[in-house]
């Protein structure tokens, strides 16, 4: 028999309560990633459209700017999370006697710290990501046009929510907690939703760093003065063709 992550069994499927957490994670989740991430793609172009990036490359390498904005975006991006958070928590104590009566909220143990990196992994992916699309496009306006793409996979979660509720523990849930750009969402849907497989978070998380490690060092290689100071506009062939050198450098 499997070791789950908590000595007692999670299953908030039943609670009301537990449903409300569970689905209200995963939306915190999905717009912190996403929002911290777009903050990346219009720093970059805004830099770029009025002639910033020109300046800051006069003392800077590109890649050590590139690494100053993860971190320091980063920051932000953790700041909010912890207002959301805290937030959230707040209401749920000043609610504690009606969560109470709509069903207990069980979280297995180790719970906050898988959020917290599953949250900071998922970032460093989606901001490597729309920072590499900033580098490339000429303006915050054609950067915004691929961005839907980039962010696809982390609503995948969401479209098949049900699964969380009804089977939490299969395939397709399994696999979309473990696979690196639908794991943020989808991992932590799950720990909060019934028990896991002790080793299907450690597995989920180390899969998410080594795609953010893989993304961060690509997106390094799209941050360099001929793409920062070009004009030229950015298409998907052009971006195929960019995203293979990058390929072949980060090899």
């Amino acid at each position: 028999q499997e070791t789950v992550l908590a000595p007692a069994e999670v299953d908030n499927r039943s609670s009301v309560a537990g449903f409300g957490v569970s689905f209200a994670l995963m939306f915190i989740l999905f717009f912190s990633i996403t929002m911290s991430s777009g903050y990346m793609l219009q720093s970059v172009t805004k830099e770029k459209e009025n002639r910033t990036a020109e300046v800051l490359l006069t003392s800077l390498d590109s890649q050590q700017l590139m690494i100053g904005k993860v971190i320091g975006l980063g920051c932000v991006a953790l700041m909010q999370m912890a207002i959301w958070l805290g937030g959230g928590m707040l209401l749920f104590n000043r609610g504690a006697t009606l969560l109470a009566s709509l069903g207990g909220v069980t979280l297995p143990a180790g719970f906050w710290i898988y959020l917290l990196l599953y949250f900071v992994f998922g970032y460093l992916v989606y901001s490597s990501e729309l920072g590499a699309i900033g580098a490339l496009a000429p303006s915050a306006r054609e950067g915004s046009q691929f961005t839907f793409v980039i962010i696809l996979p982390l609503l995948i979660p969401l479209w098949f929510n049900s699964i969380f509720l009804n089977d939490p523990n299969g395939t397709l849930a399994t696999v979309l907690s473990l696979f690196p750009l639908t794991a943020p969402t989808a991992m932590v849907t799950r720990l909060a939703s019934a028990s896991v497989p002790a080793w299907q978070p450690v597995v989920g998380l180390i899969l998410l760093a080594a795609a953010a490690w893989f993304f961060v060092r690509l997106s390094a290689r799209f941050f360099r003065a001929d793409t920062l100071l070009s004009d030229t506009a950015l298409s998907w062939g052009r971006l195929r063709g960019e995203l293979r050198k990058g390929v072949k450098r980060a090899a």
